[in-house]
């Protein structure tokens, strides 16, 4: 039988929605996959009681094997936080200082094999920043960790994805923030995912312009004669299936009719609320460029909702079933190379 990969699955903060979601998306194991929660057992367990699932979280060590019953939840517990720290949807430094470490950890495990993908529940931005973690988010955590210099984020759904040139920064600072060679490596970024783990041979990609009608021919703006052109012309002398810069009010709807297999986008809302509208409960954040795979759901802590039964896991659930559909073509080739051998019960290598 296929050996299923072992996904970790980090919980985002104590008081947010996230042990809710994980818990409720894994009630239905999704397909090819088994879970280890990295996070707080306490919380988990209070969780678990509060929408009275039939998991069984349990504390696990790295190396020690995997339950054999489904019902059976592994949890590395790497904080202890105190009843007056876990209350949801009522947030602590405590609690924000915990996610960023369940974070580090799911990478560290990650980078040695352990795990096969991460999976990130939401964190508050805010208390990673009070707490001294001095990044914007996972995206820009994920790439100090694993010592990568280029990193993109990708938000996906059942009708379209959409890849970002920039990401977390105030929108004024956006057009300073542009280079051709930034765009470019969006690009070639974006393509070379897609063929690795869409099996996507030529993607089909196009590059949104900055400025409304694309610029206008110079009369809204002049990026997208002064950087974006030039840098789809030399991705697609350097062999990416791309066009643009097209107008940002009509190259989603292109995309999804299917023309396009992504659509590249210049700054953060140009891209999420197309994605948001569509897939509003099952997007799926992927980070690209990044030696290890990492998904996790489009959605936020939900402080409003915490701890009343009312989030949704399908995003979790979709940011699960990517992350082991993304492990496929790695183990193959791991097979093919006689790098790696998987065993049935244990997750280290």
């Amino acid at each position: 039988m296929p050996i299923k990969p072992v996904i970790g699955v980090t919980m985002g903060d104590p008081t947010g929605v996230g042990p809710e979601v994980i818990l409720k998306a894994l009630q239905s194991p999704p397909p090819g996959c088994r879970v280890i929660v990295l996070g707080d057992l306490a919380v988990l367990h209070e969780t678990a009681a509060r929408l009275a699932s039939s998991l069984h979280p349990y504390q696990w060590q790295p190396g020690t094997a995997l339950p054999t019953d489904a019902r059976q939840l592994p949890v590395l517990a790497l904080s202890q936080l105190a009843p007056a720290e876990r209350v949801p949807g009522h947030p602590t430094l405590a609690g924000g200082d915990a996610s960023y470490r369940y974070v580090e950890n799911g990478v560290r495990l990650s980078l040695d094999a352990t795990l096969d993908g991460l999976v990130t529940a939401p964190i508050s931005k805010a208390l990673w920043q009070a707490t001294g973690h001095a990044y914007p988010g996972h995206t820009e955590l994920l790439a100090t960790l694993t010592d990568t210099a280029e990193v993109r984020m990708m938000l996906a759904g059942k009708q379209l994805r959409v890849i970002l040139v920039t990401t977390h920064m105030p929108l004024a600072q956006v057009p300073r923030a542009l280079s051709r060679e930034r765009i470019e490596k969006t690009i070639t970024v974006a393509a070379t995912h897609l063929r690795r783990f869409y099996g996507l041979a030529q993607p089909r990609l196009a590059v949104a312009g900055l400025n409304p009608h694309a610029g206008e021919a110079g009369a809204f703006g002049d990026e997208e004669q002064r950087l974006i052109q030039p840098a789809v012309e030399q991705a697609r002398s350097a062999g990416c299936n791309v066009v643009g810069p097209l107008p940002a009010d009509t190259v989603f709807v292109r995309a999804v009719r299917g023309e396009f297999d992504a659509v590249i986008c210049q700054y953060h809302d140009q891209a999420l609320i197309p994605l948001k509208l569509l897939s509003w409960e099952d997007g799926v954040n992927v980070t690209l460029g990044l030696p290890i795979i990492r998904t996790s759901p489009d959605h936020g802590t939900a402080l409003d909702i915490a701890g009343h039964n009312k989030a949704s896991p399908r995003s979790m659930q979709a940011a699960l079933r990517l992350a082991a559909e993304m492990t496929q073509p790695r183990q193959n080739q791991g097979r093919k190379r006689g790098k790696r051998r998987h065993d049935h019960t244990r997750p280290g290598r």
